[in-house]
């Protein structure tokens, strides 16, 4: 299994985290079950080889939308699997596709249903034509900032990009909602329509996401966002399924060390991972 990190163009780095690549062409992974926890992260996967199976309803399309999840998920590589996942921050799936929260949230959704067979099937074709990684990430830059230019931005997304702003350094939803100008209740609403979460639930799947990515990689602290121990473990209960001393007895993920958002994606070699 081969993993790689690109970094988007400056002008996306509001919207995108990065580019993932992800290959298994040998299927040396294939069967074994890959978990991924809760994150405040939205992803755009396009497939350039055979889909790896999952456990949507809507199966393993060459290209989906998988929005903002709140529960541990899985998937299974296989020989041939290849794609690419874009992962977008809550602003860029409010920004670049406004309005599918409600519809992506917990859940994904074949590309097609969102922009159109055509256009899905075009984009796909067009990175597949140039499957090297720095190719595919000038590709995905070009067509990402090409939808940012043509998608009218929405006076709630704009909103909604600040209050999560205020909210990751305040924790505080009326703050934010008094930031932007709203009610709460409009704030939330808000919300639900174009990430499918409330704030408080985004809130929460920060701090387990971050709080996974410290106990794996001891980089940060795990507390952070809790008021005490107590608080940490009823989240990662309610979000995990398992308690931080579970994890703290398994064996450490080479994984992690990839979903950490202070490492730089490297483009002079693929790493292996898991």
């Amino acid at each position: 299994m081969h993993f790689l990190k690109q970094a988007p163009a400056a002008p996306l780095s509001p919207f995108v985290l990065g580019y993932w690549f992800i290959q298994d062409l040998k299927g040396a992974y294939a069967g074994r079950p890959i978990q991924t926890s809760p994150s405040p992260a939205a992803v755009l996967t396009l497939n350039f080889g055979r889909p790896c199976s999952s456990d949507f309803a809507a199966g393993a399309p060459r290209a989906s939308l998988l929005g903002i999840q709140s529960r541990r998920r899985e998937w299974r590589s296989g020989e041939g699997c290849a794609f690419v996942m874009v992962m977008l921050k809550p602003a860029g799936l409010a920004r670049l596709f406004p309005a599918s929260g409600r519809s992506t949230g917990d859940d994904l959704l074949e590309l097609g249903a969102v922009l159109g067979d055509g256009q899905a099937r075009r984009l796909v074709e067009d990175l597949s034509a140039a499957w090297e990684p720095h190719q595919v990430t000038a590709r995905l830059d070009a067509w990402l900032l090409r939808r940012l230019a043509t998608t009218n931005p929405l006076s709630e997304t704009e909103r909604l990009a600040r209050a999560w702003e205020v909210l990751r350094r305040t924790s505080r939803v009326e703050a934010a909602a008094r930031t932007v100008g709203v009610s709460t209740r409009q704030l939330e609403r808000g919300f639900q329509e174009h990430v499918g979460h409330s704030p408080r639930q985004l809130l929460a799947l920060e701090r387990i996401h971050s709080s996974m990515l410290a106990a794996q990689t001891g980089q940060g602290d795990p507390l952070q966002g809790f008021s005490d121990q107590a608080h940490r473990i009823r989240t990662w209960r309610r979000y995990l399924g398992l308690t931080p001393g579970r994890l703290d007895g398994a064996p450490r993920s080479m994984m992690a060390d990839y979903f950490n958002p202070s490492r730089e994606g490297s483009a002079a070699a693929l790493a292996h991972f898991l």
